[in-house]
C-alpha cells in the first residue's frame, strides 16, 4: 500500500517507470527550463500533409475517448498537465511540479507563462475547470458527460488552492493518476460551449497548433504562434500548416503518397505496401520502423451465449494459425503475442501457456462444451456459428477472413460483417456484437487492464466492450490500482494476466511493427512506440 510523507518533486518519485527506470530522469524533465521559443523556428512555407485512415470523431478533450485519431491530435492543439517521454516515463507539460503529501492527496503546481491561442494565460482556475467537467455526471449547458469521468472514479474532488496550485482529492489510492492527467487543459470560459463551437476560431488552444478548419475529407492545423509551451509541449513549429487528408482506403493512401499528395503515413499502410516501398530503388521515400506498443485481438462479447464457455473460447484460441496469418497477411511484421504489453513493456507478461495452433484439442474441447460435430461441416452443417465485426480495413478484413477459415476447419461457421469505421465504433459501444478483432495501441501502464477488462468499465465507463465480469480479477486491479510500489504492481499484474490468460475474454494475436514512410522532402519526424504525432513540431519539408 501506499506510504507517502511528503513525498515531493525534489524527493523523486520511485512509482513511475514504463521501462523500469526511477526519479532521476523525471525529476530533469520536470525541473527544465521553460524558454519562449516563439519564432525561433525556420520558417517553412509550403503546407505538410499527412494521410489519416479515419476521421477524427473530436479533438475536445472533453470528449476524446478511444478514437486513436483523436488521442493524437489531442496534445498537438490542447497542452495537458502531463504527457510522455519516448520511455514513457510521465513528464510535466503545463505541471511544473507535483506533491504528494499523502495517499490519497496530490498537489500539482501549474506553470507559469503558458498562453492560450487567444493570448490569454493559463491559469490554474482553467485546470481544475476542465477536470471538474470531466468529473461531472451533469455537465453545464445539458452538455452530456465526459466518457473520460470513468477513469477518475477515485478523484473526489479537484480544487484550486493557490494562485499557481491545483490539489486533487482522492476517495482511494490511485497509482495510475499522474498517467491519466493528459487530458487537455481548456480555457474555463469554452466548457459551457458546445464540442463543435471550441474549435470555431476562438484561441482555445494552447499547443503548438490551432485547428483552423475540419471536414469529412481533411483537417487543417496551423501554427499557434502564440505557442509558449516548449520544450515539453513539442518544439516551437517548423512548418505554418499540416493537412491531414482522411483517406479510408489503403491503396487510395498508398497512390496518394506515390504521386506526391501525401508526404507522410504512419501506420496506416498495409505491410504489403511497406514491403514494396522498402524495396523500392528510386529513394523517393524514408521508411522508419519500430517494434510498437500496439497489440491485435480477436475480442468475445459475454452477452452470447457461446462465449460464455471458456470451453469455447480457448478451442477458437487453438484453431487459429497465428503464425500462418502473420506471415502471409501481415509479411512477417510482428510478432506473437500472448498477452497484452510487449516484450520490453515494464508489465509484459511472459505467459507460460501460449495457446499455440493446435487442432486436436480445439476439437475436443468442443465436444466436451456438447458442440458436436454433426457431420465434419462436409454438407454445410456446423457445430455453431457467429459473426466477426470489422472496420472497413483491407489488412483487417483478410485477418477476420483467415481466421474465418481456420475456424472452419473444426465446425465452426464464422460470417465476417465488414462495417464503415464510425459505424463500427457504434456497434461496439453499444455492444451490438458477437466477436470482433482490434488493436490496442499507446498504453502506458498497467492500469490499462483496469480500463479493458474491469467489470465496471463497461462503456461508456471505459472500454470492456464485451461486458466481462470476474469478481477476483476486479479485486485484484482494484489492489494494483491502489499500491505505490512499482516491483509490487508488477507482480499484481502478472497475477491478473495469468487469471485472463486463463479465462481468455480476448484471443491475443500479435504485436505490430509500427511503420512511418515519408517523402525525401520531409525530415524531422520520430516514429513513437505509441504511434503519437509528437514530433511533427519538430518536422520540416523543404
Amino acid at each position: 500500500m501506499f506510504n507517502f510523507k511528503w513525498l515531493t518533486i525534489a524527493a523523486g518519485w520511485s512509482g513511475w517507470s514504463a521501462r523500469g527506470r526511477f526519479a532521476g530522469a523525471l525529476l530533469l524533465m520536470l525541473s527544465g527550463a521553460w524558454p519562449c521559443l516563439s519564432g525561433s523556428a525556420a520558417e517553412v512555407g509550403t503546407p505538410l500533409t499527412v494521410a489519416f485512415d479515419t476521421r477524427p470523431r473530436t479533438v475536445d478533450p472533453r470528449y476524446v475517448s478511444t478514437d486513436a485519431n483523436s488521442q493524437y491530435l489531442e496534445p498537438l492543439l490542447f497542452l495537458p498537465l502531463f504527457g510522455f517521454t519516448e520511455e514513457s516515463i510521465p513528464q510535466g507539460v503545463v505541471a511544473e511540479s507535483f506533491t504528494y503529501t499523502d495517499a490519497k492527496t496530490l498537489f500539482v503546481r501549474v506553470r507559469e507563462g503558458i498562453r492560450f491561442a487567444s493570448g490569454r494565460h493559463l491559469t490554474a482556475d482553467d485546470v481544475v475547470a476542465t477536470y471538474n467537467f470531466v468529473l461531472s455526471s451533469q455537465p453545464a449547458a445539458s452538455l452530456p458527460p465526459s466518457p473520460r469521468r470513468g477513469t477518475f472514479a477515485r478523484v473526489a474532488t479537484v480544487s484550486r488552492v493557490g494562485e499557481r496550485d491545483v490539489k486533487f482529492e482522492l476517495s482511494e489510492p490511485d497509482a495510475s493518476l499522474i498517467s491519466n492527467l493528459v487530458i487537455g487543459i481548456l480555457p474555463k470560459e469554452a466548457l459551457v460551449r458546445a464540442p463543435d463551437d471550441v474549435f470555431a476560431r476562438q484561441g482555445f488552444e494552447s499547443g503548438p497548433f490551432v485547428l483552423d478548419r475540419m471536414s469529412d475529407s481533411d483537417w487543417r492545423l496551423v501554427r499557434n504562434e502564440k505557442f509558449s509551451g516548449a520544450p515539453f509541449g513539442g518544439a516551437f513549429p517548423s512548418v505554418r500548416e499540416i493537412i491531414f487528408k482522411i483517406l479510408t482506403d489503403n491503396n487510395t493512401r498508398f497512390a496518394a503518397l506515390l504521386k506526391g499528395d501525401v508526404d507522410l503515413v504512419q501506420n496506416s499502410l498495409d505491410t504489403d505496401k511497406v514491403a514494396e516501398l522498402m524495396k523500392r530503388s528510386s529513394g523517393e521515400f524514408n521508411v522508419q520502423l519500430r517494434t510498437s506498443d500496439s497489440t491485435a485481438f480477436l475480442a468475445f462479447n459475454f452477452k452470447h451465449k457461446l462465449f460464455a464457455d471458456v470451453r469455447v473460447r480457448r478451442a477458437i484460441a487453438l484453431a487459429i494459425n497465428r503464425e500462418e496469418i502473420l506471415k502471409f497477411t501481415l509479411q512477417g511484421m510482428g510478432k506473437i503475442s500472448n498477452s497484452m504489453f510487449p516484450e520490453g513493456h515494464a508489465f509484459h507478461f511472459d505467459n507460460p501457456k501460449p495457446l499455440n495452433h493446435n487442432l486436436r484439442e480445439a476439437e475436443l474441447l468442443l465436444d466436451a462444451a456438447g458442440l458436436t460435430d454433426p457431420d465434419g461441416a462436409k454438407n454445410g452443417k456446423f457445430r455453431a456459428e457467429f459473426s466477426i465485426k470489422v472496420p472497413l480495413n483491407r489488412e483487417r478484413i483478410a485477418v477476420a477472413k483467415g481466421i474465418a477459415g481456420q475456424l472452419r476447419k473444426v465446425g465452426l461457421k464464422v460470417k465476417v460483417e465488414v462495417l464503415e469505421f464510425n459505424m463500427f465504433l457504434k456497434h461496439l459501444n453499444e455492444g451490438n456484437m458477437q466477436a470482433w478483432i482490434a488493436p490496442w495501441t499507446g498504453y502506458k501502464d498497467g492500469d490499462h487492464l483496469h480500463f479493458v477488462f474491469h467489470s465496471s468499465r463497461v462503456p461508456p465507463q471505459g472500454a470492456n466492450r464485451g461486458a466481462y465480469a470476474n469478481q477476483k480479477l476486479d479485486e485484484l486491479l482494484d489492489k494494483a490500482k491502489s499500491e505505490s510500489s512499482l516491483s509490487i504492481r508488477q507482480k499484481l499484474y502478472k497475477q491478473a494476466q495469468e487469471m485472463i490468460a486463463d479465462d481468455i475474454p480476448y484471443v491475443f494475436l500479435w504485436h505490430r511493427v509500427g511503420h512511418v514512410v515519408t517523402r525525401k522532402s520531409v525530415t524531422g519526424f520520430k516514429i513513437y512506440p505509441d504511434g503519437r504525432y509528437t514530433s511533427l513540431s519538430s518536422t520540416e519539408k523543404r
